[in-house]
């Protein structure tokens, strides 16, 4: 072999020894490259995820907490339990048949009462239905008594949460009606009478009603038996999560307490595994974190929030939809390198490309805290005001009237706090467009503004419901202060709504007493607004703390209304 031909042998090997090594090197620096990509776009998915879910949560148990304050609260009144006490006389004997014994209690007076007062409780509480049950499992009056689908003589002793309700616990469970076949939840209270259980208080609030738990994409929600009963993707309901309790429920509970047998298996599970076999460079600890959904191949990240009211729980299925992007830039970028490095133009290009990916994962790093910056102010946005009045949300009026109690309890000051409600609203929609029912929402609550301190805080509980809070306020203070507001937005004409619109407001004042909790406040204050409905509405009524048991049910003058 002569001198050149060793040479061209040599040069060979040595182009080729170098062309391993470029290659090897490009693969450990793009595998390099991916990873710290990919690592910084998963945290960032991760924190949206988890703020998402969160909000989730915070949302179902602030709601699920002004629905339980209602049946609560008719559990401790005593036409409630007279009622049912009064039930033992004539239903330890009852008719043989629900039609027999619908006729029978459907013709007694005192029932009538309590089914026109269950009625007209409902009407403004947002609940669709509420029933009172006795010891026996017996439902003895309705909110809708007069419906063909009233449950008046009906055996109920069989539903899992009044069985549970008429062992003296508080319950709260995800239920298919029996006739309806609407699917709600369904909140029982025990009642007692002398520290006897006489019955339970049901109510049923409808799943339509809380569908913007699951307003975000990828989220659901599961029951106590891994049902999904809620899903922003219609599709995954009544689908059941892995090793879910529905699966050793028999056949008949099944068919009972959902109104359907099957629940096919929403497969929620880790494929990191998977991923790692043709995705070397996944870092495992990115790769654990990795999850799909009914078989999907796109990678997604998965959180949940369990132990809430109910034995709900909300979870959230996040996709991350760069994966493709990022896997195409990887398998690229490798060839990219190698090509770079085999000689010096490549290797200035290698250096202009690894400092053009370094910025471009850093510019992708703050945009994405950006954007989950941006979200977080949103969200805080959201849970902290009314989108259309501008009003404090449900969820922040309760916390702040949390904080106020404690403050008012700590210095000694007075706090009164008022519920009001714009009178014939449903009117005004009808008549005039919800546009113009937006206006008068809007109306109302700079009225408020303009009348109240900037120390005074509204909210807005749902629909054309308001809360007011009047701190350092004591109770006779707080009427006049909301008298002159009642009074001027019943004169003060809103501008964009017709001259033959008449704006009116009706108002129940109560005040902190000592021991006080926080539902109990705002139930006094429903009650006072109540009677301000019941007494014709347009005026405010003052439901100062209980003081003797004689006096604390005005109710029961009201009933016959």
């Amino acid at each position: 072999m002569n001198k050149t031909t060793l040479h061209h042998v040599t040069a060979t090997l040595g182009l080729a020894l170098l062309a391993c090594a470029c290659w090897v090197f490009a693969g450990a620096l793009s595998d390099r490259m991916v990873q710290q990509e990919m690592s910084a776009t998963v945290r960032a998915e991760r924190q949206m995820a988890a703020s998402i879910v969160d909000n989730m949560a915070q949302i179902i148990a602030s709601d699920l907490a002004m629905s339980r304050a209602i049946p609560a609260t008719l559990a401790q009144m005593d036409l409630m339990q007279h009622a049912l006490v009064e039930s033992r006389h004539y239903a330890s004997k009852p008719p043989a048949t629900e039609s027999e014994r619908r006729a029978d209690w459907m013709a007694r007076a005192e029932l009538v009462k309590v089914n026109n007062f269950l009625h007209d409780a409902q009407g403004f509480s947002g609940l669709d239905s509420v029933w009172l049950v006795n010891d026996q499992g017996l439902c003895v009056a309705s909110s809708n008594a007069t419906d063909e689908t009233s449950f008046i003589g009906f055996d109920m002793s069989g539903r899992g949460y009044v069985a549970r309700a008429l062992l003296g616990g508080f319950i709260e469970m995800y239920g298919v009606g029996r006739l309806s076949g609407e699917p709600g939840i369904f909140i029982a209270a025990p009642v007692y009478d002398d520290g006897f259980l006489v019955g339970a208080v049901i109510a049923k609030v409808s799943i339509d009603r809380l569908r913007h738990w699951v307003s975000r994409a990828g989220t659901f929600v599961t029951d106590e038996n891994g049902v999904v009963v809620m899903a922003h993707d219609g599709r995954l309901e009544y689908e059941a999560m892995p090793n879910a309790p529905v699966a050793r429920m028999t056949l008949a509970e099944r068919v009972d307490h959902y109104r359907r047998e099957a629940f096919p298996e929403l497969r929620v599970a880790h494929i990191g595994a998977q991923i790692r076999e043709t995705e070397k460079w996944l870092p495992l600890a990115v790769a654990d974190t990795f999850y799909a959904a009914n078989g999907s191949t796109l990678p997604s990240l998965y959180d949940e929030r369990t132990g809430l009211n109910s034995g709900l729980s909300a979870h959230i299925v996040h996709p991350l939809t760069s994966w493709p992007d990022l896997t195409r830039n990887h398998s690229r970028d490798r060839i990219l390198v190698f090509l770079t490095m085999l000689g010096i133009v490549a290797l200035v290009t290698v250096i202009a490309t690894s400092y053009s990916r370094e910025r471009r994962l850093h510019r992708a790093t703050r945009d994405l805290a950006e954007q989950l910056q941006a979200a977080n102010t949103l969200l805080s946005a959201e849970a902290r005001h009314d989108a259309l009045t501008g009003a404090l949300s449900r969820r922040y009026f309760l916390d702040t009237l949390r904080h106020e109690v404690e403050l008012a309890r700590a210095a000694g000051t007075p706090l009164s706090v008022a519920i009001a409600d714009l009178d014939y609203f449903k009117q005004i929609n009808d008549r005039f467009g919800h546009a113009s029912g937006d206006r008068a929402l809007e109306h109302f609550v700079e009225v408020c503004r303009a009348q109240l301190r900037p120390s005074d805080a509204i909210g807005r509980l749902g629909g054309e419901e308001f809360g007011l809070l009047l701190p350092q306020t004591a109770l006779a203070d707080a009427q006049a202060v909301l008298e002159r507001l009642r009074k001027r937005f019943h004169h003060e004409h809103c501008a964009h709504l017709p001259e033959d619109a008449s704006l009116t407001v009706s108002i129940g004042i109560t005040e902190l007493a000592e021991g006080d909790a926080t539902e109990w406040i705002l139930s006094r204050a429903d009650l006072a607004l109540y009677e301000a409905k019941s007494r014709g509405r347009d005026r405010s009524e003052v439901r100062p703390a209980d003081t003797a048991p004689s006096a604390r049910r005005p109710e029961n003058s009201l009933t016959g209304k």
